[in-house]
């Protein structure tokens, strides 16, 4: 096979969806020879933020000599994206070898009554912990698909845990309270767990002690243990804060990603860091390993005249944390937003936010069997600026559907002016033609 054939059928088991247990994973993985009980792990757990911390502290362990992996989802622009070795994504031969290696095992459980067929995640699951271990990695970093209980990661047991916070999502398989998802979450937390949470929510805190204290774990919080002493700068060009670790502080570390919501990240993956080093980490070494750092789809400036915007809020809890920072950055320009939406996501409350800040609105589509449509779309914005009029509230001045986001980027920069700021937004996958080099 080579790795289009590969991608092929790896997209192909989407139809499968979501089957919330750990047998299929359980299975291929004991034919492999159990994998996952020869590496060492560090667990991210949480509804946003987990990319972005699952990154950084790749980055600064990198730094400190250790040879480290990672595995995120979704990806933006290739299923290469997902697993990172020593600060690279995986090569596309890599990636396809070891999906050769394993079909065979995918085939025989698939064959096996196990509630159906291997899922696209359990697969991409199977294949990291394959190539973690062939790498011999000192640590692979994971990020939790969903959840946290049946989640396919959680076949390992990790010795630190991050859990970056919760709020409402997948909650007709998570539960429909902060208080069900967390306990779900929290699921990851082994024996003798080092566990550290950005999250100062007080539900998430009483599930998260009960668990440190059935498991004998550790938990480290945001705030207490660890945080951010000083913002020493915070523009367009990033911030520079001291950081109290939880073994020593560290001064004057710049981080050259805008996002007010990034600091927490930082924090979170500065104590993660610690933890799974047992000590405290070398300022120099810390500063160097965020100068490079990368987070794709991340309110990320893809083009400076107009400025555009990537960021792949997905959420309600994502997107409001993008219209703080457009509000914070970009207060007096005219803002162009470019929405699309999948339709297992509550896209009517993202929807009311995004019509308090868009001057102008682009609705579109990612055109996959998930993807709201257009019209559907249209649909459900109509009613909220109707709401909206009837209360004398702002609303877009002009909305626009096209049908596809790259006709709607094209557009935007045809119509916007050097002052105006573009933002693409809500569900932006497998978009090969969003990268830099296309603006």
């Amino acid at each position: 096979m080579d790795f289009k054939e590969v991608c092929n059928y790896i997209d192909k088991t989407l139809i499968f969806g979501i089957k919330p247990n750990l047998f299929r994973i359980s299975e291929i993985l004991n034919l492999l020879n159990n994998p996952e009980k020869k590496v060492n792990f560090i667990h991210i757990v949480g509804t946003n933020g987990k990319t972005s911390v699952t990154k950084i502290t790749s980055a600064i362990l990198k730094e400190h000599n250790l040879k480290v992996g990672y595995y995120i989802s979704p990806h933006i622009y290739s299923y290469t994206e997902r697993i990172s070795i020593n600060g690279n994504d995986i090569s596309q031969i890599k990636f396809t070898k070891a999906f050769e290696e394993i079909l065979p095992l995918i085939n025989k459980v698939n064959k096996m009554n196990y509630g159906g067929e291997m899922t696209q995640f359990e697969i991409l699951t199977a294949m990291m912990f394959y190539v973690a271990y062939n790498e011999k990695l000192d640590v692979m970093i994971m990020e939790a698909g969903m959840g946290g209980r049946w989640d396919a990661t959680n076949v390992a047991n990790a010795k630190v845990v991050g859990l970056t916070g919760v709020s409402l999502e997948h909650t007709q398989i998570l539960g429909k309270t902060i208080k069900e998802i967390a306990k779900e979450k929290a699921e990851v937390i082994k024996t003798k767990s080092f566990v550290a949470t950005s999250s100062n929510d007080l539900q998430v805190l009483r599930i998260l002690k009960q668990k440190i204290k059935e498991t004998n774990s550790s938990l480290y919080l945001i705030n207490k243990n660890f945080f951010i002493k000083d913002i020493k700068k915070d523009d367009f060009e990033g911030f520079t804060v001291d950081i109290h670790g939880i073994y020593d502080d560290y001064n004057n570390i710049e981080f050259p990603i805008l996002g007010d919501y990034q600091k927490n990240n930082l924090c979170l993956a500065v104590a993660l860091s610690e933890l799974f080093l047992e000590k405290k980490l070398d300022n120099k070494k810390l500063n160097q390993s965020l100068k490079n750092t990368k987070i794709i789809g991340r309110f990320q400036i893809m083009k400076r005249e107009p400025i555009f915007i990537a960021d792949a809020s997905h959420n309600p809890e994502g997107i409001k944390n993008l219209i703080l920072n457009i509000s914070k950055y970009f207060k007096n320009n005219k803002k162009i937003i470019i929405f699309s939406v999948l339709k297992d996501k509550n896209y009517k409350e993202m929807i009311k936010d995004i019509l308090n800040i868009a001057d102008l609105l682009i609705l579109t589509s990612s055109q996959t069997n998930r993807s709201l449509s257009v019209d559907e779309l249209e649909e459900e914005v109509k009613k909220e600026i109707k709401i909206k009029k009837n209360k004398n509230e702002k609303v877009p001045e002009i909305i626009y559907k096209i049908n596809d986001i790259e006709n709607s980027i094209k557009y935007s920069l045809n119509i916007a002016l050097k002052n105006d700021i573009i933002c693409l937004t809500g569900s932006i996958t497998n978009l090969e033609f969003v990268k830099p080099e296309y603006f």
